[in-house]
């Protein structure tokens, strides 16, 4: 519905400014954008060689999460997986945790890409959780779909980024790094 919010390649990239506002790197502190959803990811083969990478933002327009557009049956992995049928492994590096909100329900449809896609592995590394506190009228809904897409483990591993992927997220998906970062 919104093709602008899917970035492959080189195209993916996002300035410095923008991941250090997102992600609220290189202090684990909070983001200093907290509508904006920022996902990068790869695909990789059964060998681990990575097929693609790119990343996907939230639409604020249609109100629809990063995974929702990924995960959503005929979303974008659904066309990249059947396009490309020796996608063994998908890792997805964000600023926030999936949710499981009644209008998203980005783990449901996670849940069911992978019901679909019964050999593809999973690993979700985020920055902060996503409306997991207790002020949050959906903190409960939300803790137990986290928990639930965590049991299937080792198939999908759901983890915060650790502070070793910096230099990867820095190298690989952002441009304009000063070098005293790097």
């Amino acid at each position: 519905k919104c093709p602008y919010h899917i970035r492959t390649g080189e195209e993916a990239r996002v300035p410095y400014v923008e991941f250090h506002r997102v992600f609220g790197f290189p202090y684990r502190s909070r983001a200093t954008l907290q509508n904006k959803h920022l996902l990068f990811y790869e695909l990789r083969s059964f060998s681990g060689t990575v097929v693609q990478k790119g990343h996907a933002t939230n639409c604020t327009d249609q109100d629809n999460h990063p995974e929702s557009m990924l995960f959503g049956v005929g979303g974008y992995l659904d066309a990249v997986t059947d396009a490309y049928e020796n996608i063994g492994c998908i890792i997805l590096y964000s600023n926030y945790s999936p949710c499981n909100e009644a209008y998203h329900c980005c783990i449901s449809k996670i849940y069911n890409f992978l019901l679909k896609y019964p050999e593809i592995t999973l690993c979700i590394y985020f920055s902060q959780l996503y409306h997991t506190e207790d002020g949050f009228p959906t903190a409960a809904w939300n803790r137990e779909a986290l928990r639930s897409l965590s049991s299937l483990w080792p198939r999908v591993t759901l983890q915060r980024l650790p502070g070793g992927m910096w230099p990867y997220l820095l190298c690989d998906f952002v441009y304009s790094t000063p070098e005293s970062t790097l």
